[in-house]
């Protein structure tokens, strides 16, 4: 089991934003291979992505006499075929100086050693997303998997038996591990792509998860913190069992608030839009609503895996059940946490009921 995931899509449950409520970007996204302009210095790339979040945006920014690109798409051949096409329609000889990853989940850093391979560029990332990825690449399938399987079953999920062909190795996606030549923090600027970048770190989707906003042009590089049409993941996961991402992630969104309505938000999924404020109170109420529901179920002792219908309305095949649960957990660890749940062992398993 890949504990880390892909994590992009919530439980592949998608959560379409009214129409009113945000303003896209008018014109198309770029075809595969090709960029737009989108402000001075600043452009828009698309990575094809094999799986059902089907793209990856990525951001181009002029950086001297080179380039800085946010984020990277995953280590596959479908990826790598996108950055040799931009090599001619969008680089246009200029070298890549720097990729910045915005955080540690395979779409987003999967090719950042090949790409320091292919163009000498420096990998920037925070200082947690690179010993996270660097622990996980280390650590053994077969070690992921027991610890992961271990997981699941102390939150009350059937674990399939083991398959007997062998499941691709979860750390194929990344790329192999990479160097760290910078260390952007919570506050810091960096000077490209036409404007001053302020560095805000946030948290809940990923720790040491990096947004860049412009303050003078009102433009926020949002990552996978802040998507106009579903929600990222918000999990626990069995290297965090303990966790409280739901906090970390409602806690970044306010900070993320003060970016202003009129900003342009340039995420890594769907179109880049203005309504920042408004997408806040939408993804807010969301995971208050489901706070909620696990309130009223939780009058009597479950299980985390026995609050999937009740989040979800449907079953969950695959990867989209354990992230579920991990989401699930999200939720009875903010409560537990507020003092409203309480844990308690049973047979080996966890159950949580109101207090």
């Amino acid at each position: 089991m890949n504990e880390r995931g892909g994590g992009l899509t919530r439980e592949g449950k998608r959560l379409p934003s009214p129409p009113r409520d945000l303003d896209y970007l008018p014109g198309d996204p770029p075809e595969s291979g090709h960029g737009r302009e989108i402000a001075d210095g600043l452009w828009w790339l698309r990575v094809p992505l094999p799986m059902e979040l089907n793209h990856i945006n990525v951001w181009l920014l002029e950086d001297g006499s080179g380039w800085t690109v946010v984020d990277t798409g995953m280590a596959d051949d479908v990826c790598r075929a996108a950055w040799a096409s931009f090599d001619d329609s969008v680089l246009a000889g200029r070298p890549l100086r720097r990729v910045f990853v915005t955080h540690d989940h395979p779409d987003h850093m999967g090719l950042a050693s090949w790409l320091t391979e292919r163009y000498g560029a420096e990998v920037w990332m925070s200082a947690w997303a690179h010993e996270s990825s660097q622990r996980f690449l280390a650590t053994e399938p077969e070690a992921l998997e027991t610890r992961g399987d271990a997981f699941l079953r102390k939150h009350g999920m059937e674990v399939a038996p083991k398959a007997a062909t062998p499941a691709r190795d979860p750390r194929a996606w990344f790329g192999g591990r990479v160097r760290l030549d910078g260390q952007p923090g919570d506050g810091s600027v960096l000077q490209m792509g036409g404007g001053r970048w302020r560095i805000i770190e946030t948290a809940g989707h990923c720790r040491g998860h990096l947004c860049l906003h412009d303050r003078e042009r009102e433009i926020l590089i949002s990552g996978d913190q802040v998507l106009p049409q579903i929600s990222p993941n918000v999990s626990v996961l069995a290297s965090a069992p303990e966790a409280d991402p739901l906090r970390e992630f409602l806690s970044s969104l306010e900070r993320l608030r003060r970016c202003g309505t009129d900003t342009l938000v340039l995420p890594s999924h769907g179109r880049p839009f203005r309504g920042l404020e408004r997408r806040i109170d939408a993804l807010t109420g969301h995971h208050h609503r489901e706070l909620d529901k696990l309130r009223e179920f939780y009058r009597e002792p479950h299980t985390a895996n026995d609050a999937l219908p009740v989040m979800f309305g449907r079953v969950l095949r695959g990867i989209h059940r354990m992230l579920g649960l991990g989401e699930a957990l999200a939720h009875l660890h903010y409560l537990r946490a507020d003092g409203e749940i309480e844990r308690f062992e049973e047979g080996g398993v966890f159950r949580f009921v109101r207090t």
